[in-house]
């Protein structure tokens, strides 16, 4: 098997380095994270959390109210990308179900890979947004992994798309790699996502995404000519007529 064009990072190396050790912060006390719009509960160590993000731990180490009570509210976060950032800090790995095979013949229900791929993309903004490069390039290489052997041709894979679009340029940053990447990805789809209502609306909802796929579009391999234009004589009148695909002297 050819080796993959984004190899996966080795999970741990900085973690393990960086992370107190088990017995420190196992007796080291927890803090509560309130995941999600209705504040659901996890408990994670503090030390452990507090070694993995900078910014996660401005967050437990402060004399404010978060960092004396022990409680991080995290609104904006699904619990299900909390449970595996959690997950790959405990073990330096997180587990997603296997991708479907993106073709037309399935043996059972059908569950389409984009769901998976949706879900990388979220926890790498997760890491973004705090700063936790490791999980970052982990959750990039994973989504590049995934995507990569995918054959989009219809309407499940236009809204799989489009949806990941939307979401990655309402949550990342304009110079990220994976805005450039999903351009790229869709200018070399355009064929399918053309005549896509969702697509026009992604247009429509996204100026920035637009100017970026205008940018990346390819134009024929040569430049176009016009067409030779050509004379023509009669006998009738001594006058030159130019029509759309020629010039006509008559005399």
């Amino acid at each position: 098997m050819a080796p993959s064009l984004y190899p996966r990072p080795v999970p741990n190396t900085r973690v393990a380095r960086d992370s107190p050790n088990y017995k420190d912060f196992l007796f080291g006390g927890t803090v509560t994270l309130c995941v999600g719009p209705y504040g659901k509960r996890m408990e994670i160590h503090k030390k452990l959390l507090a070694s993995v993000s900078r910014e996660l731990n401005k967050h437990v180490n402060n004399n404010m109210r978060e960092g004396i009570e022990g409680i991080i509210c995290l609104p904006d976060e699904e619990e299900e990308t909390i449970a595996h950032f959690t997950e790959w800090a405990y073990t330096g790995e997180y587990t997603l179900s296997p991708p479907p095979a993106n073709t037309n013949s399935y043996t059972g229900p059908r569950q389409h890979p984009w769901s998976n791929l949706h879900k990388h993309l979220q926890i790498y903004v997760f890491s973004d947004k705090f700063n936790i490069p490791v999980l970052m390039r982990l959750a990039e290489s994973k989504f590049h992994s995934e995507i990569k052997p995918l054959r989009p041709n219809g309407n499940e894979d236009v809204v799989g798309l489009v949806k990941l679009i939307d979401y990655a340029y309402n949550n990342l940053p304009s110079p990220d790699p994976i805005l450039k990447f999903l351009t790229q990805y869709a200018s070399w789809k355009l064929e399918l996502l053309r005549p896509s209502q969702v697509f026009h609306r992604l247009m429509l909802q996204r100026p920035e995404f637009l100017k970026d796929l205008l940018m990346n579009l390819k134009g024929p391999s040569t430049k176009p000519k016009a067409a030779a234009r050509q004379t023509h004589q009669t006998d009738y009148r001594s006058e030159t007529v130019v029509t759309e695909s020629s010039v006509i002297t008559l005399f």
